[in-house]
């Protein structure tokens, strides 16, 4: 087996698991809201958010791993850079689940490419334009989260009013249209999230090309067994989340008391977001938008609705997402090029 094709091998690899803990970190986005109202049983939510997950990059296109694959100057990448971009942000991936955290899978990786571009290539092999466009997307996010969730709320209230529900014949109305709305979180979150791995793998095969990774695209088109093994990877993670009831009980729980008029609103608003975030190629975080639209219909119904206390937390763990990511990246960058 040729050098060359041992570092593809490797980098693959180290993607698709940073994928698979990608799915498991995030599965709890789409499900908690739908769990804690009754409206489906864990098992059965898990198993279609999968599904979707692993059907919404096939569908939606490869715009956002474009995007993630502009940040760093590819021709110019190494073996050594884009795995230890994945290390740092697999390592995030760890510790946020340890500690019940729903933080930022975008952020942790667009952290450990920014770490490790500087480490192998310095100031000059970052595409410094892109940076600020995935910086804009990742910071206007949550507040776009809250929005949604909070106009979505509105709407739900007012709809089930007009039509003179009463409490409990609401709560059984909307149990059913979570099942609608859960389904198109998990199916708009395999579109942004499983191709951003996408984006991570294309930096390397640009690389070997001595290409950036739109030019590679343009001569070689973008190849499917990229876009099949990220949408089997990200789909196989959520369906093991059934085991990342930490995150959930975070979501389900803590942020704001749920009814599944809540659960409804939060899904519907923060899948919005995120869907029209990849159809422009925007990487947005999952985590954000989903946490922000909970707690926009927190604050619909009224402000002490909303556990800020957990809100603090959770967005004290997103500032410090992309620095640690970045400095860990970095290290292993270091420490590749001594063993590797």
């Amino acid at each position: 087996m040729s050098a060359g094709t041992v570092e593809l091998v490797t980098v693959v690899t180290v993607a698709l698991i940073f994928d698979l803990m990608n799915g498991f970190h995030d599965g709890c986005n789409a499900v908690s809201t739908v769990i804690y109202t009754g409206a489906l049983k864990p098992r059965i939510a898990i198993g279609l958010s999968a599904c979707f997950n692993f059907v919404g990059p096939l569908v939606m296109g490869v715009a956002v791993a474009k995007t993630i694959g502009g940040i760093i100057a590819a021709e110019d990448a190494t073996a050594h850079l884009v795995v230890a971009a994945l290390l740092g942000a697999c390592v995030w991936e760890v510790l946020t689940w340890l500690w019940a955290l729903p933080v930022s899978s975008s952020h942790a990786l667009v952290g450990g490419l920014l770490g490790a571009g500087l480490a192998s290539l310095g100031p000059g092999g970052i595409v410094w334009h892109k940076v600020i466009l995935v910086f804009a997307s990742l910071l206007l996010s949550p507040f776009l989260g809250i929005v949604t969730g909070y106009v979505m709320m509105r709407l739900s209230r007012l709809f089930f009013s007009l039509m003179r529900m009463d409490m409990a014949r609401a709560d059984r109305f909307y149990r059913h249209m979570q099942i609608i709305s859960s389904s198109w979180v998990s199916f708009s979150h395999g579109s942004n999230d499983a191709t951003k791995v996408m984006g991570i793998i294309m930096i390397f095969l640009a690389a070997q090309h001595g290409l950036r990774v739109d030019d590679y695209v343009h001569q070689n088109g973008f190849p499917y067994w990229v876009i099949l093994a990220a949408a089997s990877a990200m789909g196989v993670g959520t369906f093991l989340s059934v085991k990342s009831f930490r995150l959930i009980r975070t979501l389900g729980e803590r942020i704001t008391k749920l009814h599944p008029i809540n659960g409804f609103s939060a899904e519907g608003g923060g899948a919005l977001v995120i869907q029209l975030a990849s159809l422009f190629g925007l990487p947005v975080s999952t985590t954000h938008v989903v946490t922000s639209a909970v707690t926009g219909t927190g604050i619909a119904s009224h402000l002490g609705g909303v556990s800020w206390k957990v809100f603090r937390a959770i967005m004290l763990a997103w500032v410090v997402t992309l620095p640690f990511c970045a400095a860990v990246a970095a290290i292993m960058y270091l420490l590749l090029n001594l063993v590797w």
